[in-house]
């Protein structure tokens, strides 16, 4: 069977952050976040703060000191006559009255009003909820739009918190009123496109106490100032807390139904200044925002992924927002919460991800050097290091120790079967005294062992440890798998073994391919340390130690000096030492 190839780490990643972008816009779909988003946009009119107020729009307010002075929640039409007549007179584009007369009152009331209304004919607008076979009707179906009076309605679309925040050109059915009011006041064309769906956002500009409103009582007594109606759209209607005709919005607090429809309007006449972007760009956004931290976990160090997808997404974060907040100050309502989740969801797979990399990678590690090392000292690799099955070439002073069988290919030539068992008989003794002593098991050579102490952990006792490894080799181990040979009628007589240590400089670190590595201990002390076990062959003793190591000592610790010897390939002879039994 052939080995499944792994899926390349890069795909993976970029996996994550896609299916992060999708799962957002998917629940994006289903409406779940709407609050939320709405709750942002909110967020964003309250940090752009109080704008200038419009110059085209104005607000008269029938207000509780005004219906307390007719002692009735219900002022008599012909006073609402007058104030359409002083508005007029004083030069208002267009009166919006966001007052409803649809039922019938007393003839006199409904004929004053009614005569008013004639005479402003397209210039008023008023406002009713009363819907007959698909009509709005006013004053109890008075036909008024052959005079030109414009009748629309004052409802708003409500969004799933309750509150206003779009204009539409109609609802239910029927013409809306704010949209009405501002076609009629406006000097150019209202493009109805911006009010189609779902509609136009409106742009509150300010919140409902810092909106200027005209007192009702100013206007009625005629002591309005001309020049504050004179060429704009006049919005009347109630302000009093008894009629409980307030809403809320994108705004604090609650805004009065003529705030309201000012607001609207305004939002039309100025051109729609406060705009939904393309389709599209809310699901870039998310996928962009979901593949932020995934890609910043492909650069960088190894080991640092999970550092780099937070402070990504960090950075992410901040740009989100700064970004939000900029284009909605410029005119555009990016989507906020989608692109957050993606974020979200695709720094937490990215986290996952790299630690379940990191995990992958540590097993490595861990069966790499396991091999070669004591479990605490691949503990410790792998709390220094990064997870790599790599480890750097450096240079450090180390203990080198070299050992074989003697006499090993002799016994190979009369033995079948029987070579493998030796030999795993043989290392395990062996390479279980290195690892005992805090050793690194380079490789095995034939039946040789290279075994360094020192590296890759530095050890300052690394020489102590070579010296008890050997004499363990030597006292213990040696016996043991003589022994063992023995009881399988392998030899007549105990094997002997020859030993090399040398202490220096040593260059250490992994070496091979990407699929094969392996752990190298390099430089001039390690071939002083193979060349004293070769010699040792030479010797009726089985241990040879070179004086770089017993200087490393600082004590005998039992050796005894046999003197100088010369090496194979060196100028100058090395001193050697051994231990007293070690023949």
């Amino acid at each position: 069977m052939w080995r499944r190839r792994p899926v390349p780490r890069a795909a993976l990643t970029l996996a994550v952050g896609l299916l992060a972008a999708g799962i957002a816009i998917a629940v994006g779909a289903t409406g779940v976040l709407d609050r939320l988003e709405l709750s942002s946009v909110d967020e964003r009119f309250a940090i752009r703060g109080t704008q200038t107020e419009p110059k085209d729009v104005v607000v008269v307010g029938l207000d509780d000191a005004d219906l307390r002075r007719v002692h009735s929640q219900v002022l008599p039409r012909s006073l609402h006559a007058r104030v359409i007549d002083n508005l007029l007179r004083a030069g208002a584009r267009v009166v919006a009255y966001d007052i409803e007369f649809s039922d019938p009152s007393t003839p006199h009331e409904d004929g004053a009003l009614l005569n008013t209304a004639k005479r402003a004919g397209p210039r008023l607008v008023l406002a009713t909820t009363r819907i007959e076979r698909g009509q709005p009707v006013v004053l109890d179906g008075a036909d008024l739009r052959r005079h030109d009076v414009q009748i629309a309605n004052p409802d708003f679309h409500l969004d799933v918190d309750g509150a206003i925040r779009r204009v539409t050109g109609r609802v239910h059915g029927i013409s809306q009123f704010a949209a009405v009011a501002a076609t009629a006041a406006s000097s150019r064309r209202v493009h109805p496109r911006p009010l189609r769906g779902r509609g136009a956002l409106i742009d509150y500009w300010a919140p409902p106490d810092e909106m200027t409103i005209i007192p009702f009582a100013n206007v009625l007594n005629g002591q309005v100032d001309p020049k504050d109606i004179r060429g704009k759209l006049v919005i009347v209607g109630s302000t009093a807390t008894v009629l409980q005709d307030f809403h809320r919005t994108s705004e604090p607090g609650e805004m009065s139904g003529p705030q309201v429809q000012q607001a609207a309007a305004h939002t039309i006449l100025d051109g729609f200044p406060v705009s939904d972007p393309p389709g599209w760009l809310e699901p870039l956004m998310a996928i962009i925002a979901g593949l932020v931290a995934p890609i910043a976990t492909l650069r960088g160090r190894a080991g640092r992924e999970i550092v780099r997808a937070l402070v990504a997404a960090a950075a992410g974060l901040v740009a989100l927002i700064v970004g939000a907040q900029v284009a909605f100050n410029a005119g555009s309502v990016i989507g906020f919460v989608v692109p957050l989740i993606a974020l979200v969801l695709g720094t937490a797979g990215a986290v996952a991800l790299a630690y379940a990399i990191e995990i992958r990678a540590r097993r490595r590690v861990r069966a790499t050097f396991e091999r070669f090392v004591p479990k605490e000292v691949v503990g410790e690799l792998l709390a220094r290091g990064d997870a790599s099955p790599r480890l750097p070439g450096e240079r450090v002073e180390a203990t080198i120790l070299f050992c074989d069988l003697r006499g090993f290919t002799t016994l190979a030539e009369r033995l079948e079967g029987e070579v493998i068992d030796v030999l795993d008989r043989w290392f395990n003794e062996m390479g279980d005294a290195v690892l005992d002593h805090g050793g690194t098991l380079v490789s095995f050579q034939g039946d040789g062992i290279m075994a360094v102490f020192g590296a890759p952990i530095h050890v300052p006792d690394h020489a102590e440890r070579a010296l008890a490894a050997a004499r363990e080799m030597l006292d213990v181990r040696l016996p043991r798998f003589n022994a063992w040979l023995q009881e399988q009628n392998l030899i007549d007589e105990p094997k002997r073994m020859g030993i090399g240590v040398n202490t220096g400089t040593i260059i250490s670190g992994s070496v091979g391919s990407d699929r094969r590595l392996e752990y190298a201990a390099v430089g001039d002390a390690t071939n002083t340390a193979s060349r004293l076990q070769s010699l040792s062959k030479q010797s009726e003793h089985q241990l040879f130690v070179a004086q770089s190591t017993r200087d490393r000592l600082g004590h005998a610790d039992g050796l005894v000096r046999l003197g100088p010897m010369q090496l194979t390939g060196r100028a100058e002879p090395c001193v050697v030492w051994t231990l007293p039994g070690a023949e």
